[in-house]
């Protein structure tokens, strides 16, 4: 694995401007809208995040099939691929590439559940297809399946990378210096990293922006201790100090010493146990971000993305909540538990698939394509 991220193939091969990502999606944007493909970029995380937890796979490896899947998708359309095939097969390749690989029968069989969990009962029985879909898979990727996450560059950044004796004295110092950042924020910055993979943005920047952006949306969530404003001191208690100070204290009148042998020998009290060392940055926000070599303005556009992203999501639940009102109590029952579950999001978002894939081959047998580009035959993984 490359040590060094500015000589990664992911560095070097798979940051692309925006311009490239529109250019991507021309061919599925004469099916459907832009917040329909947006939708879908939300769904496929969902579906491939249910998936690696249906088979026990760490999120790493969530993280990792997620890009493997965005990266597909730079070179391939929504609506000429089977789009649950191919987010098996990233969730497939992805166990092997983190080294904790699954069984073809075991992804296969699951992804089957998940799918009939969403309302798409058209997964593949056969394993060989997604057997085959592997090889399609990582031909697209050009090979490249080193990825690089957030994860790490929040960890770093924190100082939170290794025991608070890891690296000895040297270790501790460097990992003081790093930014202060308690648990709660840390926690809400991780979920946030989470969250980026509905959208495109391991795509478009470098992991350590994105997990800058998700730092600043957790203190915003979360403000840090060090940066609350003092509380004011009341009038009263300030007038009475500055009166106290200012009258002359009393003559003290010391007791006589007693006699040493009426005073029974007590013994000296126990030193309090040492505090317990916590790993972790000591330097303040501010003083932090303020001191880094990065384009803020960068950031502060990420932090937008992540906010656009939220409220595509929510308007997506919201559109999906908005059903025709049940006249039964069975049928309210059904209606209250899909909404839970998040399946009117599935149907949602599959019936969008559909539609693309029932317009495109209606479009291709009026051309009188016959599923062939060029005269050359399409590939097999492709409808």
């Amino acid at each position: 694995m490359a040590a060094n991220f500015y000589r990664s193939s992911h560095a070097n091969y798979h940051l692309h401007p925006r311009s490239a990502l529109a250019a991507a999606r021309a061919e599925d944007l004469k099916y459907a809208t832009e917040e329909e493909l947006g939708w879908i970029e939300i769904w496929s995380g969902t579906f491939i995040q249910k998936l690696c937890r249906g088979l026990s796979l760490r999120q790493q490896v969530t993280a990792t099939a997620i890009v493997y899947f965005r990266r597909f998708y730079l070179r391939n359309s929504y609506s000429e691929t089977d789009v649950p095939l191919v987010a098996a097969a990233c969730c497939y390749v992805a166990a092997k590439a983190e080294e904790t690989p699954v069984h073809v029968k075991s992804a296969v069989a699951e992804a089957r559940e998940v799918c009939n969990g969403m309302g798409h009962r058209t997964f593949p029985t056969d394993n060989t297809k997604l057997a085959e879909m592997e090889f399609y898979l990582i031909e697209e990727l050009d090979f490249h399946l080193i990825v690089f996450h957030p994860y790490r560059s929040i960890v770093q950044l924190c100082g939170r990378d290794g025991g608070p004796n890891a690296g000895g004295e040297q270790g501790r110092e460097r990992r003081e210096m790093m930014l202060e950042m308690d648990d709660t924020a840390l926690q809400m910055a991780w979920f946030v990293i989470n969250d980026t993979y509905r959208s495109s943005l391991c795509l478009v920047h470098p992991p350590h922006l994105i997990a800058l952006a998700a730092i600043y949306l957790g203190f915003a969530l979360h403000p840090p201790p060090s940066t609350a404003a003092p509380a004011p001191t009341s009038p009263s208690n300030s007038r009475t100090t500055r009166r106290s100070s200012l009258t002359a204290p009393s003559p003290i009148t010391l007791p006589p010493r007693p006699s040493t042998s009426a005073v029974p020998v007590v013994p000296p009290p126990a030193p309090p146990p040492p505090a317990k060392v916590v790993p972790g940055g000591k330097t303040d926000p501010i003083t932090f971000l303020a001191s880094l070599n990065v384009d803020h303005s960068l950031v502060l556009e990420i932090v937008q993305e992540i906010l656009s992203l939220y409220e595509l999501w929510n308007a997506l639940e919201v559109i999906t909540a908005a059903k025709p009102k049940a006249t039964s109590a069975g049928s309210i029952a059904a209606a209250a538990a899909a909404t839970a579950s998040g399946a009117g999001v599935d149907e949602k978002v599959i019936e969008v698939l559909e539609r693309m894939r029932k317009d495109r081959l209606r479009e291709a047998k009026e051309a009188g394509a016959e599923l062939k580009m060029a005269g050359q035959a399409r590939p097999a993984w492709k409808k």
